[in-house]
């Protein structure tokens, strides 16, 4: 087997259940599904594995019909990622994104030809919306992305920025709303644009339901707009089987498990703003406040992000986000996603350990 360094392990983008180490590279929900619904799918698992799933429109309508929409306005995929290629494919001619951001929608327009017009937050990575504005009438773009709360930073835009960039895009051909992580936003109501669907039909949003609900080995995501147009044309680029039969079990019998889901965002919320508290303490990093399910962190002495995610891996099988090639950071930015509470404790010891290394090799070198 190839050396598992932290910078292999990181390559693989999951597959981790090979390996003995401790993820905090990729954000999921660790406090669901509850077990009673492992358990039920567990006992349907060989009729699921052996039964071919059904085509898409019916699981998109699947997923539509506790939203309040239908499959028209909604289409389900192999995971969020499956749905940035074919949209970066299918509508955009010219991307303009505020950084950083999941690079995956940068990554995609660039393979495909596009221009990328980037914008880079500044400070704490509030974004600056008139200027944001500016930038995108100024680049020329037909198209804008917007993630709310943002990957990497954290950062969350207010209901009332929202509509406003909302009513100044409508000229735009498509402007993409990723809502990924709405669910642990803290604020109440969480600053959804699900409520004025019908309003933009510019808009699409864009949900991995596997980060939200813990599922990420199953893959699913959906992108809503009220351009049904566009919905089919969507789904005309996928294939009739891209979703299997245990992902089609997770979405029949979903709603059965509500209450718990509530509860587990809940939980999320406040594992997440305990992992920020403990972070506070370690002398060698600045955590910035997080509306996520992870927590963004600049590095204040020498040591790089490289260097720490080295370090945690090679000597406690931790694994986190190096965020040293994202476009809009530098090297000295670390990215931890939260887990349990007593995860996150694991996790805060660490460091907390590696604190007291660094403090003595530093005095070892004066």
């Amino acid at each position: 087997m190839q050396q598992q360094d932290a910078r292999y392990i990181s390559s693989l983008y999951g597959g981790f259940w090979s390996f003995d180490i401790k993820d905090f590279c990729y954000m999921t929900n660790p406090y669901f599904p509850p077990e009673e619904f492992i358990d039920s799918l567990g006992l349907r698992l060989r009729e699921l594995v052996k039964s071919y799933p059904s085509t898409n429109w019916y699981l998109s309508s699947l997923a539509a019909k506790p939203l309040g929409v239908t499959h028209e306005e909604l289409v389900i995929a192999n995971g969020a990622s499956e749905l940035i290629d074919v949209i970066m494919d299918r509508f955009v001619k010219h991307l303009a994104v505020p950084i950083p951001t999941f690079d995956e929608f940068i990554n995609r327009a660039v393979s495909q030809g596009k221009p990328v017009s980037t914008y880079q937050l500044e400070g704490d990575f509030e974004l600056d919306v008139d200027g944001f504005l500016l930038h995108v009438n100024d680049s020329g773009a037909n198209a804008a992305l917007l993630i709310n709360p943002n990957n990497p930073t954290g950062t969350a835009i207010s209901q009332e920025h929202l509509w406003h960039l909302l009513e100044s895009l409508r000229h735009l051909d498509l402007v993409v709303v990723d809502e990924s992580f709405i669910d642990f936003v803290r604020s109440v109501p969480a600053p959804s644009v699900m409520s004025r669907l019908q309003d933009f039909p510019n808009m699409i949003i864009l949900k991995s339901l596997s980060k939200t609900y813990g599922i990420p080995g199953i893959r699913l995501g959906y992108a809503m707009s009220s351009n049904r147009d566009r919905i089919a044309e969507l789904r005309s680029h996928l294939p009739i089987w891209g979703i299997n039969s245990l992902a089609q079990y997770f979405l029949e019998n979903i709603g059965e498990y509500q209450r718990q889901f509530d509860e587990s965002c809940e939980q999320v919320r406040q594992a997440a703003q305990f992992l920020y508290a403990g972070l506070q303490g370690i002398s060698y990093l600045h955590p910035y406040p997080t509306q996520g399910n992870f927590v963004l962190s600049r590095l204040v002495n020498e040591f790089t992000a490289t260097e720490l995610t080295t370090r945690l891996f090679e000597e406690f099988k931790i694994l986190i986000n190096d965020c040293s090639r994202k476009k809009g950071l530098d090297g000295s930015f670390v990215r931890m996603a939260s887990r349990t509470v007593e995860e996150n404790a694991q996790l805060i010891q660490a460091l907390q350990a590696l604190d007291a290394t660094i403090s003595m090799e530093e005095q070892s070198h004066r």
